[in-house]
C-alpha cells in the first residue's frame, strides 16, 4: 500500500483491514505455499478433531482456503472476516459455506451462543491488542465441549524479532524485505506491545500492524475465558531454504493449541 494514498493511517484500527484487502488476490497462493500448507496446516490439521456434520466457525478466514478444507470435509462453515475483499475470495471460491464481516476484536454478536462445534482461528490473535474479548466470544459460540483450534505468532519469536529489529529470513517469502518498526525503547518481554513489519516487493510494500505479547499474556486469557488448554504445539518446517537464509537463531515464528470448552 502507498503510504500516500487515502487509506487508513499508520495508526488506525482499520488500516488491518485495509491491510488484507490489499493482499486479498494473492491470499490464496501465500497459504498454499509449501511453508504454510506443509508446516503450519499440518500442524493445525493433527489438532483439529473429525468436522464432518459438525458446524465450524471459521474466524478470520481470509481467503476462504482453509474453509474450503473444511466444508470438503463435510462441515457446516461459517467463515468471518474484518476484510471485505478476502471475503468476496472466499465467496467465490467456497459456494457451499457462509461468509459475513465481523472484527473479532469486538466480539461475535452475529453468531449465536452455543451454536459452534469447532472454532478454528488462524494468525488472528496477533493483530489484537487484548485478547479477552475475542476468546470470550468464542467461548460464548461453542457449545459445551467445544473445541477451539488457534495458530498465532510465537510469543518468544516476536520478542526476539523486536529485540534484535529484522525479521529472520527464514520466515519470510524469497521476494519479500521485511523491516521492523518498533518502540525505540529496548523491549520488554512481559510487556504487550505494537510492532509493524513492513512487507516489501517489487510491487510496493503493504504494512502489517502485529501485537507481541508473552506466553502469559496468550494463555492466561484464553483461561479466564473458561477454556481448557488439551494441547500445544510449535511447528517448525524441516524443508527450509537454504538459500533463503534459514536459521536455528530464532524459535519457530508460529504456536498452535488445542481447547476446549
Amino acid at each position: 500500500m502507498n503510504e500516500t494514498d487515502e487509506r487508513p493511517g499508520v495508526d488506525d484500527p482499520a488500516r488491518i483491514a485495509a491491510h488484507y484487502d490489499d493482499l486479498a488476490p494473492h491470499w490464496a497462493n501465500i497459504v498454499e505455499a509449501s511453508a504454510w500448507r506443509d508446516g503450519l496446516w499440518t500442524a493445525i490439521d493433527e489438532l483439529l478433531p473429525a468436522v464432518e456434520g459438525k458446524h465450524v466457525l471459521d474466524a478470520g478466514c481470509g481467503a476462504g482456503v482453509y474453509a474450503d478444507a473444511l466444508a470438503g470435509r463435510g462441515a457446516d462453515v461459517i467463515g468471518v472476516d474484518v476484510s471485505e475483499a478476502m471475503l468476496a475470495e472466499a465467496r467465490e471460491r467456497v459456494t457451499e459455506a457462509k461468509f459475513r464481516q465481523a472484527d473479532i476484536a469486538e466480539g461475535l454478536d452475529g453468531v449465536e451462543s452455543d451454536s459452534v462445534d469447532v472454532v478454528l482461528c488462524q494468525h488472528v490473535l496477533s493483530h489484537l491488542p487484548d485478547l479477552s474479548t475475542p476468546l470470550a466470544a468464542f467461548s460464548r459460540v461453542l457449545r459445551d465441549g467445544g473445541v477451539l483450534v488457534v495458530s498465532t505468532h510465537n510469543p518468544v519469536h516476536d520478542y526476539a524479532v523486536v529485540r534484535d529489529g529484522e525479521y529472520p529470513k527464514a520466515g519470510a517469502p524469497a521476494h519479500l524485505d521485511p523491516g521492523i518498526e518498533a518502540a525505540a525503547d529496548a523491549p520488554t518481554y512481559a510487556e504487550t506491545a505494537r510492532f509493524d513489519i513492513v512487507w516489501g516487493s517489487e510491487t510496493g510494500s503493504n504494512r502489517g500492524t502485529y501485537y507481541r505479547r508473552p506466553v502469559q499474556g496468550l494463555f492466561e486469557p484464553l483461561l479466564d475465558a473458561g477454556f481448557t488448554v488439551e494441547s500445544v504445539v510449535e511447528p517448525t518446517f524441516e524443508e527450509e531454504d537454504e538459500d533463503a537464509g534459514a536459521s536455528n537463531e530464532y524459535p519457530p515464528d508460529s504456536i498452535c493449541f488445542r481447547a476446549t470448552v
